[in-house]
C-alpha cells in the first residue's frame, strides 16, 4: 500500500515537498545528495521526509512525481486471483489505523463515488454508520457534496484508477468550504496532480489494462472496508 499524507508536514517539509516534487518532474535521476543541497538540509533529513510522506524510498518518490510507474512487474503480469493473494499476504494494518486516525478528526463524512465505485461508497457508508457516531452521507452528485461540505467535513472519494473522472473541481469546491479531502484508489496511479489532502493507494499493482474502469473489480476496496469495520468494532 502507498499513502501520500501531507497533513502532518512541518513548514520546512512543505517547502521540501514543493521543491522536490517539481524538480523530479524534469530531473528524474536527481540524487538524494543533490536533493539535500536544493533543500539546504542533510541527506538523512530528506530520507526521513520521504518516509514521513509515505514513500518507501527516494527512488519511489522520484518515480511517483516524475510520472513513471512504480516498479511492480510481477504483479502487473499476474492474474486477478494472484493479485488478491499478494495483497492479503502483504496487508499493512498500519494503513487501516492511519485511516481511522484521520476520519476520527471529523464529525461529518461525505463518501463519494461514480459508477460501480458508488456502490462501494454506499456499502462503506452503511458499515461505518453502525460503528461510528458521525454524520455520514453517501452521494454521486458533485453539487450535493459541495453543498454539505464545511470545516468539520472530510470528503472521501473512492476510485479504482482515478481516471474515470477528474476530481480536481470537486476537491477545489469543498476546500473553498474549508473541508478536507481524501482520495482512495485501489490501483497505483500517479495522483500527484490531484489536490487531495490525503491519498491512499491500496496496492502498487494494476488490473488488466484492457479493462475500462467500470469493468474492473472493487474486491480490494471491500477487503479494506471490512478491516476498517472490524478494527472500529473492537474499539467500541
Amino acid at each position: 500500500m502507498l499513502q501520500l499524507n501531507k497533513d502532518h508536514l512541518t513548514e520546512t517539509e512543505k517547502g521540501m515537498y514543493d521543491i522536490l516534487s517539481e524538480t523530479v518532474k524534469t530531473n528524474p535521476v536527481l540524487r538524494i545528495t543533490e536533493a539535500a543541497d536544493l533543500c539546504k538540509v542533510s541527506p538523512s533529513k530528506v530520507t526521513k521526509f520521504i518516509q514521513k510522506l509515505g514513500f518507501k524510498s527516494f527512488k519511489q518518490f522520484k518515480l511517483y512525481f516524475s510520472g513513471d510507474e512504480i516498479e511492480s512487474a510481477t504483479l502487473d503480469k499476474s492474474t486477478e486471483i494472484s493479485r488478491l493473494i499478494d495483497y492479503l499476504n502483504n496487508f499493512d494494518y498500519s494503513v487501516v489505523e492511519e485511516f481511522i486516525t484521520i476520519i476520527n478528526n471529523y464529525s461529518k463524512i461525505i463518501i463519494y463515488g461514480l459508477g460501480p465505485s458508488f456502490f462501494t461508497a454506499e456499502y462503506f457508508g452503511h458499515k461505518l454508520a453502525t460503528v461510528m457516531n458521525k454524520n455520514i452521507t453517501v452521494t454521486q452528485f458533485e453539487d450535493y457534496a459541495t453543498q454539505l461540505a464545511d470545516k468539520d467535513t472530510l470528503l472521501l472519494v473512492f476510485s479504482v484508477t482515478g481516471k474515470f473522472a477528474s476530481f480536481d473541481q470537486l476537491f477545489d469546491k469543498v476546500h473553498r468550504n474549508q473541508a478536507d479531502s481524501m482520495l482512495i484508489m485501489e490501483e497505483y496511479m500517479n495522483a500527484s496532480d490531484y489536490n487531495a489532502d490525503y491519498i491512499f493507494h491500496l496496492t502498487e499493482s494494476r488490473q488488466n489494462d484492457d479493462l475500462l474502469p467500470f469493468e474492473k473489480t472493487r474486491t480490494i476496496f471491500f477487503i479494506f472496508i471490512e478491516e476498517i469495520f472490524k478494527s472500529l468494532q473492537r474499539k467500541k
